[in-house]
């Protein structure tokens, strides 16, 4: 698996960051790779694959997408999800989950893949005229940001899934007339069922997205500072290692190597890497 250095990446572009990807098919019981990530300036789907680390230049992007298990043919969904990404990166316009919504439903899709749905998770970055670097950060469903301030010792989740489980979380806040801290979601080792994802992107077979809206999702903005580092995942990677247990990273730190003990790990975990898993390691220079 190969990736090209972004379009804005030139002399008059610095480099500003390290980005290296990790996919794989795992033991998924359906033998089929739902998984799919935006790199840079292309998309990806593959069985298996791993980057070698790439110099990035302001602005770039990066994302997953992630085919939930329980539609039909979601593979296509989480492909429709990047390509969509692509396509809006590479003619400027604003990367939002209405435009990728109404992106991914523009083609007439058979009406065997309707209803095929996929998670996002995605960041774009971009430097400030003042020298630091702003970080967007948008995610729909169970795909997760994570976010190593330079040296912490432990990854921060910077997403909240929309799940029945975090609904339940605020819907307890609030009758208690509080909010809900952010510490209190993505709990871990609770009952399948509350993981249940409330929103996702949708493919349908008709002209029912003419209508319908767009997934909520949810962003934010943080400033990242030379070395720190983040990581783009699906939930086939924390969902098997949780991020406590994940290695930190330094300036010397081999970004490959880094996935692959990471992809080694969620092998070697109690669910054997049942599901899907890909990451994106980012390490700003």
């Amino acid at each position: 698996m190969n990736a090209s250095t972004n379009d804005c990446s030139s002399k008059a572009n610095p480099h500003i960051a390290q980005a290296c990807a990790i996919t794989f098919q795992g033991n998924a019981s359906n033998n089929l790779q739902q998984d799919a990530f935006f790199f840079l300036d292309n998309w990806y789907q593959e069985d298996l694959g791993v980057m070698g680390a790439t110099p990035v230049a302001s602005p770039f992007c990066l994302a997953v997408s992630d085919g939930v298990a329980s539609s039909n043919h979601s593979q296509h969904c989480s492909k429709a999800v990047v390509k969509a990404i692509s396509r809006l990166w590479r003619n400027h316009r604003k990367l939002t989950a209405d435009a990728i919504h109404q992106l991914i439903n523009q083609p007439k899709h058979s009406s065997k893949r309707h209803g095929a749905a996929a998670t996002l998770a995605m960041i774009a970055c971009e430097l400030n005229s003042d020298e630091t670097i702003k970080a967007t950060i948008t995610h729909v469903g169970d795909s997760r940001v994570y976010w190593l301030p330079e040296g912490a010792s432990q990854w921060q989740c910077l997403t909240r899934d929309h799940n029945l489980l975090n609904e339940l979380i605020d819907q307890q806040a609030q009758e208690q007339g509080r909010h809900a801290e952010f510490a209190d979601y993505n709990r871990e080792g609770m009952a399948g069922s509350l993981y249940s994802i409330t929103e996702c992107f949708v493919l349908t077979a008709n002209d029912s997205y003419l209508s319908g809206e767009a997934p909520e999702s949810n962003s934010c903005t943080i400033e990242v500072n030379s070395g720190d580092c983040i990581v783009v995942c699906t939930d086939g990677i924390h969902d098997l290692v949780p991020s406590h247990e994940w290695q930190t990273v330094s300036a010397e730190t081999d970004l490959q190597e880094w996935l692959i003990a990471l992809k080694n790990q969620v092998y070697d975990s109690d669910g054997n890497a049942y599901d899907n898993g890909t990451a994106i390691l980012l390490r700003f220079d």
